[in-house]
């Protein structure tokens, strides 16, 4: 399998999909374990295929089973670091669970 930097945007959007139902599948199974770690594949070719174009230092995005906002310090590679308001100390997510904030 090629590494999601070197796929085009018609591969990455096959392997979104191909990863969509294969996470409902263990969904259904109540497989956990491999559906988070799918979830995170699918988040990381999201990344890929989305671009960090659309997202800006300063500002705020959602985070899947986060209640706060989380603030954009800077990115490396499809990753944005950042804080959330209560916490000091910087994580990192891959762009593809971002959401804009309202």
């Amino acid at each position: 399998m090629r590494l999601y930097s070197q796929m085009t945007l018609a591969e990455l959007q096959e392997e979104m999909e191909r990863l969509r139902l294969e996470a409902e599948a263990k969904k259904k199974l109540g497989d956990n374990s491999q559906l988070g770690i799918i979830q995170q594949k699918y988040f990381m070719a999201k990344s890929y295929y989305v671009g960090t174009d659309e997202f800006r230092i300063g500002g705020k995005y959602s985070v899947p089973e986060y209640d706060q906002p989380f603030t954009i310090d800077y990115f490396n590679g499809v990753f944005a670091w950042g804080r959330f308001p209560d916490s000091d100390e910087q994580t990192g997510f891959p762009i593809g669970m971002l959401e804009p904030w309202f």
